[in-house]
């Protein structure tokens, strides 16, 4: 049964709509469409560089002519299927998500750990069930919590000086399951559906490369409809900015102390200063069912340096430029 069918009931009862597609005149009823059975392949890529800044003060520099930052760059590259198991008429749908391939290439590793296995890759293979109610919302998501915990505990590596975590891009992974929903389920009343021009808000998780909750506010907007291949298109632009907090709701990979190995091993207290960016979703309108997304924004951050340096500490700072694309890359 359509999830489609039950707002576009719904609609009609409360607004009045007797028969029209849309929710009210002139806007357009935007749904998930599960159908049990249906199943949709995406490839799901977060991409971004890291510029570490040890010293912007100077103070570093007059003393040594070492090398005072860094640059690493990071990609997963994903192929999950999404494999709608149960479509309830009106309580939540089961979906189940099985990794067909995982991938995460780095550099500027540390010295010796260039090969190891990012956590990320032991996805490969494996498959998890969440269940999402009738507005797109995730409702339940133990399954793709316990999915991040088993790992989180692969993202350790064995040393006698305690838990020395691996670089990994399990955040990415999770904070990407609501990418693909979350246009839709933010969308404030739903069955009065949207009309070109509207905005409309929503909280996103920021993923950075060592343990931190950052959030980022998303205003959304329906900019036009496009015709493609017998498609309607909904094209809806997204701007970014920082937010006070993270999302409540995230699955949590790891827990308790622990040391960053390499340069983050170094740094601590991370504070973000700034974020600022942008990014375009196209939606099938009819079919209820996104289409691609690309999300782009750079967000600049405070530390602090592990061991207190007395008056010459130095100050480092990062800037993270984030790239974040999804594509529907088969549906049946």
């Amino acid at each position: 049964m359509r999830i489609r069918f039950i707002l576009f009931v719904l609609a009609s009862v409360l607004l009045g709509v007797g028969g029209c597609e849309n929710a009210e005149r002139g806007s357009e009823l935007f749904t998930v469409d599960f159908q049990q059975g249906s199943e949709l392949k995406y490839e799901l890529v977060s991409e971004r560089q890291i510029d570490i800044n040890l010293d912007p003060t100077g103070k570093y520099s007059k003393r040594s002519k070492g090398k005072q930052g860094q640059t690493i760059t990071e990609k997963m590259e994903l192929v999950i299927s999404y494999r709608i198991l149960e479509a309830e008429l009106y309580g939540p749908s089961v979906i189940e998500g099985n990794c067909l391939s995982a991938k995460v290439t780095r550099t500027a590793m540390s010295r010796g750990r260039a090969g190891k296995k990012d956590a990320v890759e032991f996805l490969s293979g494996k498959t998890f069930t969440f269940k999402i109610d009738p507005s797109g919302k995730i409702e339940d998501y133990s399954q793709l919590d316990k999915l991040a915990k088993e790992l989180g505990k692969k993202a350790f590596g064995d040393s006698k000086r305690g838990r020395i975590k691996d670089p990994d891009m399990i955040m990415d992974f999770a904070a990407m399951q609501w990418f693909l929903w979350d246009t839709v389920s933010s969308i404030p009343e739903p069955i009065k559906g949207l009309r070109l021009g509207q905005s409309w808000k929503s909280r996103l998780l920021v993923p950075m490369p060592a343990p931190s909750r950052i959030g980022r506010d998303a205003v959304y907007r329906f900019e036009e409809i496009r015709e493609s291949e017998g498609k309607r298109l909904a094209v809806i632009k997204s701007e970014f900015s920082l937010a006070e907090a993270a999302p409540a709701k995230l699955p949590i990979p790891y827990s308790g102390s622990m040391q960053m190995r390499g340069i983050f091993g170094f740094l601590r207290g991370y504070k973000p200063v700034s974020l600022s960016g942008a990014g375009e979703q196209l939606f099938d309108i009819d079919g209820g069912v996104l289409e691609s997304d690309i999300q782009n924004y750079e967000v600049k951050i405070k530390a602090a340096m592990m061991f207190n340096l007395g008056s010459d500490s130095l100050e480092p700072n990062m800037t993270v430029r984030q790239n974040f694309r999804i594509k529907l890359i088969e549906a049946k």
